[in-house]
């Protein structure tokens, strides 16, 4: 059963996991370094991740994954990439940005939101032919605009039609 983790443990753990596949373990100044933090802070996240069962860990030892650690990274990397894939597919967000806002979305977002990110993923990819055709018409409109109106505009007018629905509301 995977255990509930704070944003900071799950990003320790994706480090570790990162460093493993890459050299078989982690040490807490790769891990220090990667995240920029002081070794201190990596040496405490280690003891509550060790505490969990999350990974093997002892001071001044190779740092590993659990095989329960590894099965929570690969889910944490998992939200991410499906995350990002719709953030640089479907929004078109550029590179560098999507990827710092998928790592603060990776960490919010709920199971059943996720699964629509998903399904919704898998809709356009097996819906190629007619999604690729709106697709790239969304794509161009948050660019250049479409019809004389600027994604801009349009994002004004729905900003001003959701605050008189909520002024409606009140």
């Amino acid at each position: 059963m995977a255990k509930k983790l704070s944003a900071t443990l799950e990003d320790y753990l994706r480090v570790v996991l990162r460093f493993q596949r890459e050299k078989q373990f982690a040490r807490v100044s790769d891990i220090a370094s990667s995240l920029k933090v002081a070794k201190s802070a990596v040496t405490a996240a280690l003891q509550s991740l060790g505490s969990k069962g999350l990974i093997n860990y002892q001071p001044y030892e190779p740092v590993t994954l659990t095989e329960e650690g590894a099965q929570q990274a690969e889910e944490i990397l998992l939200r991410h990439r499906i995350i990002l894939d719709f953030l640089r597919e479907v929004l078109a967000i550029k590179p560098k940005q999507a990827e710092s806002t998928a790592c603060k979305m990776e960490h919010a977002i709920d199971p059943p939101a996720l699964e629509k990110f998903v399904c919704f993923l898998a809709f356009i990819r097996t819906h190629s032919g007619k999604g690729k055709t709106w697709l790239a018409d969304f794509q161009r409109f948050t660019q250049s605009g479409v019809d004389g109106r600027t994604c801009k505009q349009c994002i004004r007018d729905y900003l001003r039609s959701a605050r008189e629905d909520l002024a409606a509301q009140k």
